[in-house]
């Protein structure tokens, strides 16, 4: 029995469209991912539907009846119409959504333990996090981000948040088990894990590995025992958790663990990257909306003690 509004059965109508538009079963199939037997009889019922035939047959194409033709032109507008709708109510549900870029161990190790405290001070603020390894291109035209460093742009506007502290961390039991790592020489004769080389290509500062970290110190690293190298920060946590040996972390990363006591600092050295500075980047004509602005408030709400502990640290240093 045929709909009363004259529609055929629309996923056939769909598997038509694109056997015409490609003029092969076989391409439809592969476009589809279905087999080449299951578009012919979606086409078959099609053709039942209309009792006409839309194909001529051959051995290896398919052409248009002229009745296949009036009704390709009408589908493909159709399915055309239908696509754009479709993307625009897309984007539509998303501008509800305020998407920040961040680096994957900011996200996971800073603002994962605080997305609680974020949802109960602004619920209002849909958050669609996506995080990767290095700075986003301005040519993609992010909304907001937290960079590391900051490459000015006509288009948007950037907040400092907090400079990077870099010190050694272990677990309690680590340090337990093995006191000498309380001395910079003790740290020497332990397994020592550092970040590999291919961690830092997308950063715009040099690396801070071991060698760099003990020179801060006057401590010759030749005689380090470097035991593993990993590609992202929260590898090197994970391994560091498990009592592979003593890690190099940034205070950013790690004071949520230090607080809660399931990582210490062995020794009170510590390197302050004053130059090496974190912001808030988005964009200068999105600045003054309301998730926008809220979100950066709570990021320097956030932050506030990172940059405290640098205040303190420059009024010891007077």
């Amino acid at each position: 029995m045929k709909s009363p509004r004259h529609l055929p059965p629309l996923n056939a109508l769909k598997t038509f469209e694109a056997a015409a538009r490609q003029g092969s079963f076989k391409r439809a199939a592969e476009e589809l991912c279905v087999t080449q037997a299951a578009v012919s009889r979606q086409i078959q019922v099609l053709e039942a539907f209309y009792e006409l035939r839309l194909f001529l047959r051959g051995n290896r194409r398919v052409e248009l009846t002229s009745e296949g033709h009036t009704l390709y032109l009408a589908a493909s507008s159709a399915l055309q119409h239908i696509a754009s709708t479709s993307r625009d109510l897309l984007r539509s549900s998303e501008q509800d959504y305020l998407p920040l870029t961040t680096t994957s161990a900011f996200a996971q190790l800073w603002l994962m333990p605080r997305l609680r405290r974020l949802r109960l001070a602004h619920p209002e603020i849909q958050l669609h996090l996506v995080s990767g390894e290095g700075n986003p291109d301005y040519r993609e035209g992010f909304r907001a981000a937290v960079t590391l460093g900051l490459e000015e742009h006509p288009q948007y506007v950037a907040q400092y948040l907090f400079s990077e502290e870099v010190f050694p961390v272990c677990t309690p039991r680590f340090l337990e088990q093995h006191p000498q790592v309380a001395d910079l020489q003790g740290l020497l004769s332990m397994p020592l894990l550092n970040l590999s080389a291919s961690h830092w290509k997308a950063r715009l500062w040099a690396p801070v590995d071991w060698a760099f970290w003990l020179k801060q110190f006057d401590v010759d690293p030749s005689a380090a025992r470097e035991a593993m190298s990993f590609s992202h920060f929260s590898m090197l946590i994970d391994a560091v958790h498990q009592e592979e040996g003593v890690g190099l972390a940034w205070r950013h990363l790690v004071q949520h663990q230090l607080d809660s006591g399931v990582l210490v600092r062995p020794v009170p050295e510590s390197w302050r990257a004053d130059d090496r500075k974190h912001y808030f980047v988005c964009r200068r004509d999105l600045a003054r909306t309301g998730q926008l602005q809220l979100l950066r408030d709570w990021l320097l709400e956030e932050t506030k003690p990172l940059r405290a502990a640098i205040d303190a640290a420059d009024g010891r240093a007077g």
